[in-house]
């Protein structure tokens, strides 16, 4: 018989309590990020870019034909498992991109596609749901506070609710960088070459999400030999212990990766390469080629600050986190810096920092090169090292400032929970109110805000309003899917009805928008907004004589063609 000491029985019941009180809080966050994410799913038309990943989708399950899209093969098939569940017949689906697009999406009708939309979109949520409570499974190493700042920060970023709830890659790549850290984590807590496997498993399926994740493979395996080094053995064991641990962990890379790409075989796309015979997956490598190419090659339309440019700007991504997390978030970040400074922490605490934050910064370093500069959606795979990051505020603040700090974290863990539910479901335009909230964020960011997500939405609108003609300068979709009876937008004065997206009001490409072509009408603010991201005006007779009138004012709502134009009263294409 073994003699206890003699406590407080109640003693014994508290760590148990907390943890069902932990695991209550965190079931109900995910379950709160479940609702906003498929009310959002449900909400949302086809964004620019689903229609095409729909259809390649379909193409890789039913022919497994990955030239049609080369990155991202390990959501494409789970999207397209979910047509096939769907019963949409993706059996005969056509083999080439366009005709499968055609087939899939546009052959249908509005309320057909809102539903298969949703039908794929809800593995994308629950991807995103299950890897925020393994997020806060790993912050829980750090106590329960941690866990709950860390989980919080998860279930209600507004970039987490948008492209979570999309059919997209983003969301996946992120989910997949909450399992590899895991992963990691549990190889650093039981060195062995099982959990290197899975370390390079869990890599591999990032990878073949997104390419931005390729950047976990060298800390990954920085991580192996670093966690295998400091297991105690002889110093010639541990060389070879840390050798064997970079080989298999580098080796289960590369099959998951060859795996999720169908364990095809091929001449590799790079020139240097090309004399090593038929390699594995050559599909993923041509991606990443390509998104190189395009990254540091040819570049993108980007767009900051009402400016356009194909080669970008290094401070372009600092911009998206200014203005595309909540002020809640960006104040939990500076309560930690302040904690640190106040009363810095044990010395082995500082190495974890650094560990949670370097894929972060390298990813925000080659992102900010990049000439291809789309979003703070490029960024989300770093999301959970952050959010884990800025979550181990509570400890800090409670041993800085004592139970004071405590209310200081859940003060703004409420405010930017509040500021995303105050724009719910519109997260993909969410700006905060550094520059005004979103009436006003086009004006600083507008690519992967406005994605033509709320087309649905203003089909209702003119529905309702008994609107049967309508100007439209659309941005992806097709109108007449969600009942918008569009015309092309006339860069002449007109009067009439017109529905501008916002992407093309401030950020026009020559080739599928004039610029400057409704300078004449942007003069004005508009009189409505759809979902934030579309632009309603009504032009009457009056209306257009004032606008005439007005068109060289030095303070219109937003101008983008050049003043030669305003100066004879047309504009290109009038």
């Amino acid at each position: 018989m073994i003699d206890l000491p003699l406590t407080d029985p109640s003693a014994w019941s508290r760590p148990r309590r907390a943890a069902r009180v932990s695991a209550a809080v965190a079931l109900a966050l995910a379950l709160i990020q479940g609702a906003l994410l498929a009310t959002t799913a449900w909400d949302k038309a086809d964004t620019f870019d689903e229609p095409f990943y729909l259809g390649v989708s379909a193409i890789l399950w039913t022919h497994g034909d990955l030239s049609a899209s080369r990155s991202g093969a390990l959501p494409k098939r789970v999207f397209g498992a979910a047509l096939a569940l769907a019963g949409v017949g993706i059996e005969r689906v056509p083999s080439t991109r366009p005709e499968a697009v055609a087939a899939v999406v546009w052959a249908r009708s509005g309320p057909e596609l809102r539903r298969l939309l949703f039908t794929v979109r809800l593995t994308t949520i629950a991807a995103t749901v299950l890897a925020g409570l393994l997020l806060w499974r790993i912050a829980l190493r750090f106590g329960p506070g941690v866990g709950l700042v860390t989980h919080a920060l998860w279930c209600f970023s507004p970039t987490v609710l948008a492209h979570g709830s999309l059919a997209t890659l983003d969301a996946w790549a992120a989910a997949l960088s909450v399992v590899a850290l895991w992963a990691v984590v549990r190889f650093l807590e039981a060195p062995g070459v099982g959990w290197s496997v899975a370390v390079g498993l869990a890599v591999a399926g990032a990878a073949a999400s997104k390419v931005t994740t390729i950047g976990l493979a060298p800390l990954a395996l920085a991580a192996i030999a670093w966690g295998t080094a400091r297991a105690p053995a002889s110093r010639a064991r541990i060389w070879g212990r840390v050798a064997l641990g970079l080989v298999v962990c580098a080796g289960a890379m590369g099959v998951g990766l060859w795996a999720a790409y169908g364990f095809t075989t091929g001449p590799a796309p790079f020139r240097a390469a090309r004399t090593l015979g038929p390699l594995p997956f050559p599909d993923w490598m041509t991606g990443l080629r390509g998104q190189v190419e395009r990254g540091f090659g040819e570049g993108h339309a980007n767009y900051l600050f009402g400016q356009v440019s194909d080669k970008g700007w290094w401070w372009f991504y600092l911009a998206c986190i200014a203005l595309k997390t909540t002020l809640g978030a960006q104040a939990l970040a500076l309560l930690r810096g302040a904690a640190l400074v106040r009363r810095p922490p044990a010395a082995g605490s500082g190495w974890i920092d650094l560990a949670l934050l370097s894929y972060p910064a390298l990813l925000l370093v080659v992102m900010s090169a990049s000439k291809h500069q789309g979003g703070i959606c490029f960024l989300l795979p770093a999301f959970p090292f952050v959010m884990l990051w800025v979550g181990r505020v509570w400890d800090d603040a409670r041993r800085a400032f004592g139970r004071v700090g405590l209310a200081v974290c859940l003060l703004l863990l409420a405010s930017g929970a509040t500021e995303t539910l105050a724009r719910h479901p519109h997260h993909l335009m969410f700006v905060n109110a550094w520059v005004g909230g979103p009436i006003n964020g086009p004006r600083y960011l507008v690519h992967r805000l406005d994605w033509g997500q709320d087309k649905r939405r203003l089909g209702e609108w003119l529905r309702a309003h008994d609107v049967s003609r309508v100007y439209y300068a659309r941005y992806g979709g097709r109108p007449a899917q969600w009942g918008i009876p569009a015309e092309p937008v006339p860069c002449q004065p007109t009067e009439g009805m017109y529905a501008l997206h916002a992407i093309q009001v401030h950020r026009p490409v020559q080739e599928h928008f004039p610029r400057g072509c409704v300078d004449w009408l942007t003069v004005e603010p508009p009189d409505e907004r759809i979902g934030y991201s579309i632009y309603v005006y009504r032009v009457d007779a009056e209306r257009l004589a004032r606008l005439q009138a007005a068109r060289d004012t030095p303070a219109p709502f937003w101008r983008s063609g050049p003043a030669a134009a305003r100066a004879g009263g047309l504009l290109p294409g009038g």
